[in-house]
């Protein structure tokens, strides 16, 4: 697992001035990260995230929120073919309409548009507030891990696009 350095720089700033909010951020993200020990690496989907937002998040804040819920993120085997989960983030409603042509015209050999697994995260500033941390990978562990979380986000905040 990657540095958890977002994590740590926000855990830090919460501990100083509101202890309530930091003891209810690392309790919850050491459920998260408790529930997903047992599954290996190697097992973990992979998982590749489009950010069409404008402008569009912090790369390593993303990839961090996405391994806490459960993604792998190895840029060795991050090929279409082993995308097993393809998600957008973008909250402009038009890109609803505009996504099967960008499906068909730049994703179609992953395996993620084959096996019906591309989710589109709906949330505005998804990955950009630094008080939404534990939203957004509540998002993220929907999508990425869903047997095992269930937090209510689907439908609200994210949605699987059916092809």
């Amino acid at each position: 697992m990657i540095q958890l350095k977002h994590y740590t720089a926000i855990a830090n700033e919460l501990q100083e001035s509101e202890p309530e909010k930091f003891e209810q951020l690392e309790e919850e993200i050491n459920i998260i990260i408790h529930k997903l020990k047992f599954i290996h690496i190697e097992n973990r989907p992979m998982v590749e995230i489009m950010d069409l937002s404008k402008p569009t998040a912090d790369p390593t804040y993303i990839e961090e929120l996405s391994e806490i819920a459960g993604a792998q993120n190895n840029p060795l085997v991050k090929e279409a073919e082993n995308t097993e989960i393809l998600i957008f983030i973008n909250d402009n409603p038009v890109f609803l309409g505009t996504l099967p042509d960008l499906l068909n015209e730049q994703y179609s050999d992953y395996k993620a548009v084959k096996n019906n697994n591309v989710f589109i995260i709906q949330k505005p500033d998804f990955g950009k507030r630094k008080e939404d941390f534990l939203l957004d990978i509540e998002i993220f562990a929907e999508i990425i891990q869903s047997k095992y979380f269930v937090y209510g986000h689907e439908g609200n905040h994210w949605i699987k696009f059916d092809l």
